[in-house]
């Protein structure tokens, strides 16, 4: 994806989800591809797609299955379905991995029935979106931090899925090129150009 004049263009292709349907991730084309992915969580009421989640991977389907993983394992945190098709945050479960007490097993156990009610309306609440760039992990580390910090630095107020505790980390210099991102559908916060 890089230009001769020091430009990386980037497209997010989606939206896929963890569900089967039309837009079922793990047999489509692109899965078998590394890249950039975005989540967002569509606000239905004002049909804004909110960023909650920006990773990076070599392979975007076994990282999906890894995540799938952690969300029906009550690792990762779970937002309240209802009130997510609306814009608002609830969070029903923190997530285990947040919770460094000894308490932490014990709570997830007292939990459980409540918060595994609502898992797999969670997560067909998750838009999936997919920009592959193959072959060069340090620049997928780099695009990833630079487009969570942007949209924390710069968005705040779209930051509403989130997490300020989610890991963002671009290195330390940049790199001086243009990123140039497109996408099939507009997500909130994601600017379409940035210095990396």
């Amino acid at each position: 994806m890089m230009n001769d004049d020091k430009t990386v263009k980037i497209h997010f292709h989606g939206p896929f989800g963890f569900d089967k349907g039309e837009n079922y991730l793990f047999p489509s084309k692109i899965a078998g591809s590394g890249g950039i992915y975005i989540w967002t969580i569509k606000d239905e009421t004002n049909d804004i797609n909110y960023i909650c989640y920006i990773g990076e991977t070599y392979l975007f389907s076994k990282r999906h299955r890894e995540h799938l993983l952690e969300i029906t394992g009550l690792n990762y945190r779970i937002i309240d379905p209802v009130e997510a098709r609306h814009g608002r945050e609830k969070v029903i479960w923190n997530g285990m991995w947040r919770d460094k007490t000894p308490d932490a097993a014990a709570r997830l156990l007292e939990n459980y029935d409540k918060v595994a009610g609502v898992v797999v309306d969670y997560i067909r609440l998750i838009n999936i979106y997919l920009a592959p760039i193959q072959d060069d992990s340090r620049l997928r580390k780099h695009i990833e931090g630079c487009i969570g910090l942007n949209l924390r630095q710069k968005h705040p107020e779209l930051n509403i899925f989130y997490p300020a505790d989610n890991y963002v980390r671009p290195m330390p210099e940049k790199m001086g090129e243009k990123l140039i991102i497109t996408a099939d559908e507009k997500i909130a916060g994601l600017d379409e150009e940035l210095l990396i």
